[in-house]
């Protein structure tokens, strides 16, 4: 079996734990190739394996799957942070479980992923979700929902959530969407505070849907898989089924389902957070999903100011939701989660 191992090399954590890994797989005598850091021939390297590693974090996964759209060879996440929503494994318990996948003693997942089109024009595939909100922090948008070309509402507030079942765990859930198991062909939708109070919804994946007239008192963005921007300036934008499943290697030994994962992290424990600031339900939303991160790592995905992210810490800290830790990969490091994770 050949590994190509898929990184972020912008993740220190990830940088520091890859000779470990590098170290295990030379000491087994195995065939692999590692992404360059320059990111040239990436794709067509990894054509040439068997079995993608995507190392490091929630994020690699949802970068790597992006990367090789086309792609049908299984991914195999291995966290180097813990126990991460979409990693299947930890680095030790890739160790403990190396023989079995070498020897083809593992499952596939296929995992429906959305695509979406900005007047006709075709953007990466999405593994989680698209949100469509204002760019402005406050500021509403309307926007008219269609489901294969027939109307369903026209709504105002701050925007609606496109979620696949693996997205549905995630900021689909914490705004009040319902949690959709895999194997479900469907795509949920979620108005996002709904000035005309609509409720979720759940539709077929094979549906096709639009959002029209959307307009602001700024600029509108799509937010793919919580990380990839781009700014609206189009008359629609238009959201499918993408035709490649994405596919997960999984053990059946430690596969969870998404209310396991969610109480295993803490996400059903937390406290009510109804007096905090916006900032720090967004922190927490950020924690649930993406696991122990670091001050940096929460300003470059939440794109808030320093000065928010760090009023936003300071109350979760003092309500003792989130805990401070040493990186032991880098001791000026600090990294917080919620107090709950595991």
């Amino acid at each position: 079996m050949k590994f190509y191992i898929s990184i972020d090399y912008t993740d220190k954590e990830s940088r520091t734990a890859l000779p470990l890994l590098i170290k295990f797989l030379k000491g087994k005598k195995v065939a692999f190739e590692i992404e360059k850091n320059d990111h040239k021939n990436s794709v067509a390297k990894s054509r040439n394996a068997d079995m993608i590693i995507a190392f490091g974090s929630s994020f690699n996964i949802l970068r790597t799957f992006r990367k090789n759209p086309q792609s049908d060879k299984p991914v195999l996440g291995v966290s180097v942070y813990g126990n991460e929503f979409l990693p299947e494994i930890k680095l030790e318990e890739f160790e403990e479980f190396f023989e079995r996948i070498t020897n083809g003693e593992y499952n596939t997942e296929k995992r429906n992923r959305i695509e979406l089109m900005i007047d006709n024009k075709p953007f990466p595939p999405v593994l989680n979700e698209v949100v469509i909100a204002a760019k402005k922090s406050a500021s509403t948008i309307i926007y008219s929902l269609y489901i294969d070309k027939k109307q369903m509402f026209k709504d105002e507030g701050d925007g609606i959530i496109i979620s696949t079942p693996t997205g549905s765990t995630g900021y689909s859930a914490s705004s009040g969407g319902p949690i959709v198991l895999q194997g479900s062909n469907v795509i949920a939708l979620t108005p996002l505070s709904s000035m005309q109070q609509n409720k979720p919804m759940i539709v077929s994946d094979e549906s096709e849907i639009t959002i029209k007239n959307a307009n602001s008192d700024g600029e509108i963005e799509i937010i793919c898989d919580g990380r990839f921007r781009y700014p609206f300036k189009g008359k629609e934008l238009t959201i499918k089924k993408y035709e490649i499943p994405a596919r997960f290697v999984t053990i059946n030994e430690i596969k969870k389902n998404p209310l396991e994962k969610l109480k295993s992290r803490g996400a059903l424990k937390l406290i009510d957070l109804e007096k905090a600031p916006p900032s720090a339900k967004f922190i927490v939303k950020l924690l649930q999903y993406e696991g122990p991160l670091t001050q940096k790592d929460i300003i470059a995905i939440s794109s808030l100011q320093i000065r928010t992210v760090r009023h936003g810490i300071t109350y979760l800290k003092n309500k003792g939701l989130i805990e401070e830790q040493k990186s032991l990969r880098d001791a000026r490091l600090s990294i917080y989660k919620l107090k709950n994770y595991q």
